[in-house]
């Protein structure tokens, strides 16, 4: 946060977070690397559709309507999270999820209207939260909630962007339901998916199948 608000130019801010990233995340698995990626690109597509629909602005855009590290930013915020908070993959009602998680992706792609936005999201974790309310559910979307608090407050005060309509504060009360959607939908959607593969990558990994056989002797 102290390097968005801070560090002066597009290109710097992004040498700055590689850096940092660098520096605290450590080695990134395999697994880890190609989420990362995945999530780059679909919050880059998410962001732009709603930049197109007005929903907020950036202040000294490079392409797409964004500055080149916001690009970034995404995969940063989930990894961290996964990361600070991780736990088991949860099981059940897949197809539950990904139809929550579709119509919500639709909401913030498609609704312009801050408070219709916030309604139909609002009740779309509503509906979320009752159907998966485990501790880990509520531990990962009451911490982006948080951190999502802080990334917001910290890039509209900093001037970083700014939303329409002057909300007060300078933020709009849907950014709860976005940030908290978000982690809701990374431990029932996202953590199964990274689980399974991480597993799948331990099991090949050479000399997995003679520890085995080692500890089982």
């Amino acid at each position: 946060m102290a390097i968005v608000a801070l560090v002066p130019g597009n290109w710097a801010i992004l040498a700055a977070l590689v850096l940092m990233w660098a520096l605290t995340f450590g080695r990134l698995s395999r697994v880890e690397a190609v989420f990362c990626v995945a999530v780059c690109v679909f919050f880059t597509a998410m962001n732009a559709a709603s930049l197109k629909q007005g929903i907020f602005a950036f202040s000294s855009p490079d392409l797409l309507g964004m500055p080149v590290w916001e690009v970034f930013m995404w995969g940063f915020y989930l990894l961290h999270t996964r990361r600070v908070l991780d736990g088991p993959a949860p099981h059940g009602q897949r197809a539950t999820v990904w139809i929550l998680a579709l119509l919500y992706a639709a909401a913030f792609a498609s609704i312009h209207d801050g408070d219709t936005l916030l309604l139909v999201t609002g009740v779309l974790l509503a509906v979320g939260l009752v159907l998966f309310h485990e501790r880990l559910d509520l531990a990962y979307t009451g911490y982006l909630i948080l951190f999502g608090a802080a990334i917001e407050y910290t890039g509209v005060l900093s001037g970083r962007w700014h939303y329409p309509g002057n909300p007060p504060g300078g933020v709009p009360l849907w950014f709860i339901t976005l940030w908290g959607g978000v982690g809701l939908f990374l431990r029932r959607l996202v953590v199964p998916i990274l689980v399974r593969y991480e597993s799948a990558a331990t099991s090949a990994a050479p000399g997995a199948g003679r520890e085995g056989e080692s500890a089982g002797g």
